[in-house]
């Protein structure tokens, strides 16, 4: 929902490189169409977009069921400029705020109780958060480097034990950066794909919605909608390809043992490690 060609830069960062620093074709080939995309994108009619938000309408129900785990997929992902807005509103670190963009997760007694879903989902508890498996890694070793280092391709918020939001407030289901919230909770349920509006499922959509909150929705999803595609073609431009090797798995799996996962970040301003416990 936040990067429309999530899968497409994995696939490219993923794939080996026989010279560390020079790019794959591919990666040149998708730096090319995102600089086209950028430009088709700068010429959204933003009155055409207002008009399209208004006959779907939308009105939020304040049911905080997008900040919860239960009602579907709600992992946000994080441009660095929306890590340091929350950053300066809270006065957390950043890595209390956001943590490496990982699969969707399921928990662990979900897992458990059936076999069908445990391909590309990492499991949790209520005891232990988020929890990797030697089996998980095996799924995600495209993404280990010869150091056992995971390596991850940009930020989201970080999650409770229950796998909601940590900024929602259980008692109210009111955000407690509402003032600073990332663009994909403004823009919620709309986004736009390869310059076309889309929606999310949501329980507000259908309602009225005024000419006016509907043209800033539309100002706001534009800009959402041209940062990320700015920020992509930042990262892309940034990346430096890792060097894989056979004992990377193998030392992914050992530290496992100390209950750690070492990751590597990626994003528009290069590259973060970190320890995760």
């Amino acid at each position: 929902m936040y990067l429309q060609n999530t899968n497409l830069y994995m696939e490219i960062f993923s794939s080996g490189s026989k010279q560390k620093h020079k790019k794959t074709n591919y990666q040149l080939l998708l730096i090319t169409s995102l600089k086209k995309e950028i430009e088709s994108a700068l010429k959204l009619c933003l009155k055409d977009l207002a008009a399209e938000i208004r006959v779907i309408g939308f009105s939020c129900r304040h049911c905080g069921k997008c900040c919860r785990w239960a009602f579907g997929d709600n992992r946000v992902m994080l441009i660095p400029t929306e890590i340091e807005k929350i950053r300066e509103f809270t006065g957390l670190s950043k890595l209390e705020i956001a943590g490496p963009f990982v699969p969707e997760i399921v928990p662990l007694d979900r897992l458990e109780e059936n076999e069908n879903i445990t391909e590309g989902f990492l499991g949790a508890s209520e005891e232990t958060g988020v929890s990797f498996s030697p089996e998980i890694l095996e799924l995600i070793q495209e993404n280990i480097d010869r150091d056992g280092n995971i390596h991850a391709f940009g930020w989201m918020l970080r999650q409770n034990s229950n796998l909601d939001c940590i900024f929602l407030e259980k008692s109210t289901s009111k955000c407690q950066v509402y003032p600073v919230r990332p663009m994909l909770c403004k823009t919620y349920p709309f986004y736009i794909k390869y310059l076309k509006l889309h929606t999310c499922e949501c329980e507000g959509l259908g309602y009225p919605i005024s000419a006016e909150d509907s043209q800033e929705l539309a100002e706001n999803l534009f800009y959402r909608y041209v940062s990320e595609l700015e920020d992509m073609l930042a990262m892309y431009k940034e990346f430096v390809n890792f060097k894989k090797g056979e004992k990377g798995l193998e030392l992914a799996k050992k530290k496992l043992v100390d209950s750690t996962c070492t990751y590597i970040v990626h994003d528009s301003t290069g590259n973060y490690k970190f320890i995760d416990y």
